[in-house]
C-alpha cells in the first residue's frame, strides 16, 4: 500500500540575528531561547539554521531545503536584519516571517522591509507565498497563527504526494464528478491520478479469500465496533467487506492513497449488478471503519481530493455525503452509505450493518459503517468549478446523524447559520465535506489560509 505522508509539517527554520548581538544586548538571549523552544514543542518536524546575518549562507540554506520541507519560517530579532530576512525567498514555496512588535530591538522595522520584498518577489511566482507571523512565543494566539502558517504549507505539500484512483470510469457527465481535467486536478490540487477499469477491481475481488474476509470482520468487532449480529445482513456486510479487500489489492499494486468508486457502474442503476451484485463497486466498508484509504463515492475524484485536503489540514476525514432536503427550520439533510468511523466520540459509537442505496433506484443493501456523530459545529464544503479554484463553504450547527431519518443511510443533519444562502449560492454540486469541529472560528482561518496559498477563492455563505 502507499505509504502515507506524515502527519508532521516538516518545516526549516531560520533564525536571522547577528550571534554577537546575543551578547550585547540585555535580555535578547533570553527571548531567542524562549522561540526556540516554543518552536520545537510545535511537533514540527524540524530543521534549523543559524542564528545567522550573512545572506548568501541564508539563501543557501533556504536553496537546500527546496523541494524537501512543506516551508521556510525567518525568524527575525532586531533591526538589520531586512536583507537577511528577503533572503528566504530562495525557498520558492510558503515562506513565513515571525517578528516580535513589542520588544524594543526593532524586529518589526526589519521583518517589514523583508516582507514587502517577498511579496512583491510572489507575486511574480507561482509556487511563492508569505505569511507575516507575530507576537510572543508564549502566547496561544501566536502559536496558532503558527501553526495555521505550517499546517497550510504541511497540506500543499502532503497532497502531491497523494493518488487517487478512479475505479470504474466518471458517472454521468452532468456531475460536478466529471467536470474536470486530471491536470488540472493535479496542478491545482497536487494528487496523481489513474483510471482503474472495473474489470481490473472484480479480478482483485477473485483473490480475496473467505479467511482474509472473516479476518476483516474480526478486526472490526475487536475495535470496539458495533458488528450487525443478523445472518442475513452479516452475509451483506461479508460482501462489501470482499470488495474493501479487492480495491486494498488494486492501492497496493498501483499506490494508490484515495478511490473514488462508481458505485452504480452504468448509467441504469436498476439494471446493473457489478462486482458485488447490488451495486457497481461498494468497497467503501474498511476505507470508513479502519480509514485504510480515502473514499470518493459515484466518481467524485474532486470531493476524495477535498477530503485529503481537510485530512491533512485538521487531522480528520471528514465525511461526504448527497444534500437532500432543506427543511422549514433551515435544517440541511444528506445521506451518504455510511461515513468516517472517526468522526464518532468513540468505536462503540459505530455500528457496521446493512445499509441501502437511496431509495430512488432498487439495487438492493451493502455492507456499511455508520458513526454516530456527536453534535457540535459543522463546516460544509465544496471545491467546484473548471479549474477547481473555488470552494463553497458553509456553518452551522451539526445536531447529529442517524440511519432512520432515510432508512439504511447514514443521515447528517446540520443547522445552517444562512440556509436560504445556501440554497441560492451554495448549490454547485451533489457531493459536500462535512466536518464537525469543536473550534469553528480556529478551523475557518485555517481552511482560509490554506485556500490563500493554493489560490482557491471562497464563497462563505
Amino acid at each position: 500500500m502507499a505509504k502515507a505522508a506524515s502527519a508532521r509539517p516538516k518545516i526549516a527554520v531560520q533564525y536571522i540575528l547577528d550571534q554577537a548581538k546575543l551578547k550585547s544586548v540585555p535580555a535578547l538571549s533570553e527571548h531567542v531561547q524562549g522561540v526556540k523552544r516554543a518552536l520545537r514543542t510545535m511537533g514540527w518536524e524540524l530543521t534549523e539554521f543559524g542564528p545567522d546575518i550573512d545572506a548568501d549562507v541564508i539563501a543557501a540554506n533556504a536553496l537546500a531545503c527546496a523541494g524537501q520541507h512543506a516551508a521556510f519560517l525567518g525568524v527575525t530579532f532586531t533591526g538589520t536584519s531586512a536583507r537577511q530576512t528577503a533572503a528566504i525567498g530562495r525557498f520558492g514555496g510558503p515562506v513565513g516571517v515571525w517578528f516580535f512588535p513589542d520588544t524594543p530591538w526593532w524586529s518589526m522595522a526589519s521583518a517589514g522591509s523583508g516582507l514587502g520584498y517577498l511579496k512583491d518577489e510572489a507575486l511574480a511566482s507561482a509556487c511563492m507565498t508569505v505569511s507575516a507571523i507575530w507576537g510572543d512565543a508564549a502566547e496561544g494566539a501566536t502559536r496558532e497563527r503558527l501553526e495555521r502558517f505550517a499546517r497550510a504549507a504541511h497540506t500543499a505539500f502532503a497532497m502531491k504526494r497523494e493518488k487517487i484512483g478512479l475505479i470504474g470510469g466518471s458517472y454521468y457527465e452532468v456531475m460536478p464528478a466529471s467536470n474536470w481535467h486530471p491536470d488540472v486536478l493535479t496542478h491545482k490540487l497536487g494528487p496523481a491520478y489513474v483510471e482503474v477499469d472495473i474489470s481490473q477491481l472484480e479480478r482483485a475481488c477473485d483473490q480475496v479469500t473467505q479467511g482474509q474476509v472473516s479476518g476483516l470482520l474480526r478486526s472490526l468487532k475487536s475495535s470496539g465496533m458495533r458488528l450487525t449480529e443478523d445472518e442475513k445482513a452479516l452475509e451483506v456486510v461479508k460482501a462489501s467487506a470482499r470488495v474493501s479487500l479487492g480495491i486494498e489489492k488494486l492501492q497496493e499494486s498501483l499506490g494508490l492513497t484515495g478511490v473514488a468508486i462508481n458505485c452504480y457502474g452504468g448509467p441504469d442503476p436498476e439494471g446493473y449488478t457489478g462486482v458485488l451484485g447490488r451495486c457497481g463497486a461498494s468497497g467503501c466498508l474498511k476505507g470508513h471503519a479502519l480509514g485504510s484509504v480515502v473514499i470518493g463515492c459515484e466518481s467524485d475524484v474532486v470531493e476524495c481530493a477535498q477530503q485529503m485536503l481537510f485530512k491533512h489540514l485538521m487531522g480528520i476525514v471528514p465525511c461526504m455525503a448527497d444534500p437532500w432536503m432543506v427543511d422549514q427550520d433551515g435544517v440541511l439533510l444528506s445521506g451518504t452509505c455510511g461515513g468516517p468511523a472517526e468522526l464518532a466520540a468513540a468505536p462503540e459509537g459505530v455500528s457496521v450493518e446493512a445499509g441501502t442505496l437511496m431509495s430512488l433506484y432498487k439495487v438492493g443493501v451493502l455492507g456499511v459503517c455508520f458513526p454516530d456523530i456527536p453534535s457540535g459545529k459543522a463546516i460544509v464544503a465544496r471545491i467546484h468549478g473548471r479549474e477547481l479554484d473555488r470552494m463553497v463553504l458553509a456553518t452551522g450547527e451539526f445536531i447529529g446523524s442517524d440511519s432512520e431519518t432515510i432508512p439504511g443511510r447514514l443521515c447528517l443533519k446540520v443547522k445552517l447559520d444562512d440556509p436560504e444562502s445556501f440554497l441560492e449560492r451554495g448549490a454547485i454540486g451533489n457531493h459536500y465535506t462535512f466536518l464537525p469541529t469543536s473550534e469553528l472560528e480556529r478551523d475557518l482561518a485555517r481552511v482560509e489560509a490554506l485556500c490563500e496559498l493554493m489560490g482557491i477563492e471562497i464563497d462563505c455563505i
